[in-house]
């Protein structure tokens, strides 16, 4: 018989170096975290997070990226309390506002 696999969103109930919880219909305790390789991330309190579990116990697959925050295809954006890092399609990188193009030139902030 297959095993029965099921998604839910619940709400990080917690996060620090033992790990993670999320609250969905109880608290999911010490979950293991899955992303796209090379990235390790820990979610803050209170994100949606997007759950699978399973005969073999449950995992957190990711969590919801905020409203308008959709990018160009190819594009990664990584964020960090007040710090972001942005690699465009491009070539350049965005590092907290200050553009480097892909041929190594510093652009200033916009508006500076």
């Amino acid at each position: 018989m297959a095993e029965e696999l099921r998604l839910a969103v619940g709400q990080v109930s917690y996060a620090g170096p033992e790990g993670c919880g999320v609250w969905f219909d109880r608290e999911y305790r010490e979950l293991p975290l899955f992303g796209p390789a090379g990235i390790r991330y820990q979610p803050r309190e209170g994100q949606r997070a997007l759950l699978l579990s399973g005969r073999e116990g449950c995992a957190l697959l990711g969590v919801l990226s905020p409203a308008g925050a959709m990018l160009p295809p190819g594009e990664i954006r990584l964020e960090c309390g007040g710090g972001w890092l942005h690699l465009k399609q491009n070539g350049d990188v965005v590092i907290n506002g200050v553009t480097i193009t892909k041929d190594g030139q510093i652009l200033p902030k916009e508006g500076s």
